[in-house]
């Protein structure tokens, strides 16, 4: 626990009751703490501190359903702890709206602190303004940033929460509601796995001889773009996954950037961004199924089988396919990542050990 961001702080009083029991409470008390193999922070801690009564607030915010139409659903009815707070078993989301899904899959709310972009496509630079996004969507809450603000000013206790964590004459406004939303989901760091724990040499650190296989593969294989202590390059890349013939409208990151005069489209050529999406983190992997933007693959063995050279489902040499999974073997141009049987269960193996238990099962991040 030493090196969570979390600080639980634990003042114990113990008050003479009728029957002579003691009974001990507790204080929670939330700040920012780095941990020790991360990098730095992108979130703005000046700008919306990590506070107790702010964290509070926003894990209260978050699990609320007035932040959606007709108070149906929370942000925690896609976003569950016990699987990195994604949608466990939907390949696309589903919203407020009966037989209407989303059009991508739930992502997991973990190290958002340390992120440069949200969403697939990149759509948010700052984390305070990325729960617009599903607030008003269609397919997802399917409200308006208003009438959420009148629901919660009508609230018998947030008017005064807002009051003690923003302070001001009209506290209960949107952008304090979000910045309350940030300083929740800013708190998710996951950062005590397996893995953690070896590369900080701590105890609970121990690889197997499979996983330390696994590990070697792993940079060899696959931390081009899966890479750093985030298990991500930040990078949008187009990894030859192949259009989804169920989401005609999907854009992948051109969606955000059609609009950039520094991107010029050749005649008759796909956009240079078009289905690019962003390098998840592999971070809580063993959980966080089903894999890709659209949810196609629920194992990661038929993800690795999808990156192998020799194993259906195969790569989809699309324009903008990223080069890095792109080679010439014998002058012969190879899509994929060439792997055998043995080595995809080593990685696997080293994956697995990305899962970090303290993280899952985190009181502070549960329901209030």
């Amino acid at each position: 626990m030493k090196y969570l961001l979390i600080s639980l702080v634990i003042t114990t009083v113990f008050i003479a009751c009728s029957n002579s029991e003691a009974i001990m409470e507790s204080k929670l008390e939330v700040g920012f703490e780095q941990p020790i193999n991360f990098p730095a922070p992108t979130y703005d801690l000046e700008d919306n501190p990590i506070d107790t009564k702010g964290f509070e607030l926003g894990r209260k915010l978050f699990y609320d359903t007035k932040l959606s139409a007709g108070n149906a659903i929370s942000c925690a009815e896609c976003h569950n702890q016990a699987f990195a707070f994604t949608h466990h078993g939907h390949d696309l989301s589903e919203g407020v709206l009966v037989d209407v899904l989303g059009a991508r899959n739930s992502q997991p709310i973990q190290n958002l602190a340390f992120m440069d972009a949200f969403t697939w496509d990149g759509a948010v630079e700052l984390l305070w303004k990325q729960p617009v996004i599903p607030i008003i969507e269609e397919v997802e809450m399917n409200e308006t940033l208003e009438n959420v603000i009148e629901k919660l000013k009508l609230d018998k206790d947030y008017p005064s929460e807002f009051a003690d964590v923003f302070g001001g004459d009209s506290p209960v406004n949107s952008v304090n509601m979000l910045k309350a939303l940030a300083k929740f989901m800013g708190a998710m760091v996951s950062a005590n796995s397996t893995y953690d724990k070896y590369v900080r040499v701590e105890s609970g650190g121990e690889f197997s001889e499979e996983e330390k296989r696994g590990l070697a593969l792993f940079q060899q294989k696959c931390a081009n773009c899966h890479s750093g202590e985030l298990f991500t390059n930040q990078e949008f890349v187009n990894n030859g996954i192949g259009v989804n013939s169920k989401l005609p409208d999907e854009l992948g990151r051109s969606r955000v950037t059609i609009a950039n005069p520094d991107l010029t489209v050749e005649e008759g050529k796909a956009h240079p961004d078009y289905y690019k999406f962003k390098v998840p983190s592999l971070r809580n992997v063993e959980v966080s199924f089903p894999y890709m933007h659209d949810g196609r693959f629920v194992t990661l063995k038929r993800v690795l089988d999808f990156y192998d050279t020799d194993t259906y489902p195969y790569m989809v040499k699309m324009e903008n396919l990223d080069a890095r999974l792109v080679s010439d073997v014998n002058g012969n141009e190879v899509l994929g990542i060439a792997m055998t049987e043995e080595e995809k269960a080593s990685i696997i193996a080293f994956l697995k050990t990305l899962t970090d238990d303290e993280f899952l099962n985190d009181t502070r991040f549960a329901k209030p």
